[in-house]
């Protein structure tokens, strides 16, 4: 197999995997393992990993809702409400348990009638304290931590420091070679749409880690030695929480813009900070998760998250930013309105745009995009 045609079969491989629906997910697991699913990106999956599971995260896959209504007011966003529909449908049955953490009030809420429902063995409610910048907060998280452990441990058997370790290892490679995907993206820009690097992202969080560290080494190691060259798209940073569809990539791509990074809650935000692969394990683990801004239902302070996104934002080459934000995500939008201010007064001009299903309004969505576009070119 030729050089170009494995880095492309690759790519291919890992946006099938990326598109499964639950079922083609849960055919497709590792003999021997466990699976358990998860949310929030606060959740350790190094100790869901080293218990003998595979983590999978639960996006938003694309379903008619008609259950979760009966459960949820109209104003929850369509993560909650696409989730809480395939559980009432059984097609997330075939999970041996759920980790929630505390973050917004509706996934609180999700996790109490995820509780009440009691279609899975396992449930555990990881309790992330609201501030993180107090020495108490994070003493509190290593208990909470802990605790999840020792759940787990009770379910499953015993975790030993050497197979968190090997976990830690595992998560940090992958979040290296993903990092340097990113890295390579903005240097080579028309090896790979905005899309294909969404869903090379997302397949992560449906599969095998250790897999997923195979496809993402093979990957880098076939990548073209010469450019694809320069694209005469512009320069777009996004922000926002999860992106479930490709296709808002590919609408944005569309319309003129080119993704040069983001930081989305299932994007490049997880990807910072590397976990300490010295001294206590479980200690480590709470370093990198206690101290890593990945959510605005979390507070490090007012200027935290504004700093690390302008640093961001700057750093990219970006002539712009788009914000996608669940609607009805009250989090995010609490926190728009200071981060429009400070990135406007730099001279980075803010598009918002409210996501669901990338379907809906395509055309009205399409036309902002272009109208954005075109006033930075």
């Amino acid at each position: 197999m030729s050089q170009k045609t494995s880095f492309l079969d690759l790519i291919k491989e890992l946006a099938k995997i990326a598109d499964r629906g639950w079922s083609e997910v849960a055919t497709h697991l590792p003999p021997g393992r466990i699976p358990i699913g998860y949310f929030c990106p606060y959740v350790p999956e190094e100790l869901l990993q080293a218990a003998g599971t595979v983590p999978l995260r639960l996006m938003d896959m694309p379903v008619k809702i008609s259950h979760a209504q009966a459960h949820l007011p109209a104003y929850c966003c369509h993560l909650v409400k696409s989730s809480l529909e395939n559980y009432l449908r059984g097609d997330l049955d075939f999970l041996q348990g759920i980790v929630f953490s505390q973050s917004c009030d509706t996934m609180k809420g999700l996790a109490d009638i995820w509780t009440i429902e009691g279609r899975l063995p396992f449930q555990f409610n990881l309790m992330v304290p609201t501030r993180l910048n107090s020495p108490l907060a994070r003493d509190y998280f290593r208990i909470e931590v802990e605790n999840l452990k020792a759940a787990l441990e009770k379910k499953l058997g015993k975790i030993s420091d050497e197979s968190l370790k090997e976990a830690v290892r595992l998560f940090n490679q992958i979040r290296k070679r993903l990092r340097t995907l990113y890295a390579r993206m903005r240097l080579d820009p028309g090896r790979l749409p905005g899309k294909g690097l969404a869903q090379i992202v997302q397949a992560g969080y449906l599969m095998d880690r250790d897999q997923y560290l195979q496809l993402l080494t093979g990957l880098l190691d076939s990548w073209p030695d010469q450019s694809a060259g320069k694209t005469p798209e512009v320069p777009l940073y996004l922000s926002g929480n999860i992106v479930h569809s490709g296709d808002w990539f590919s609408l944005i791509e569309e319309a003129g813009g080119r993704i040069v990074y983001d930081d989305l809650c299932s994007g490049a935000r997880t990807l910072r900070l590397t976990i300490k692969e010295e001294g206590d394990p479980l200690d480590a683990l709470v370093d990198r998760y206690f101290t890593n801004y990945l959510c605005p239902t979390k507070h490090q302070g007012i200027e935290a998250h504004q700093e690390l996104l302008l640093k961001e934002v700057q750093e990219s080459g970006a002539k712009g930013v788009i914000f996608l934000f669940y609607k009805y995500c009250e989090s995010y939008y609490f926190d728009y309105p200071d981060l429009k201010k400070l990135l406007e007064g730099k001279g980075f001009p803010t598009l918002l745009l409210e996501i669901e299903d990338p379907s809906q309004a395509r055309e009205q969505m399409k036309i902002r995009l272009q109208a954005f576009v075109e006033m930075l070119s």
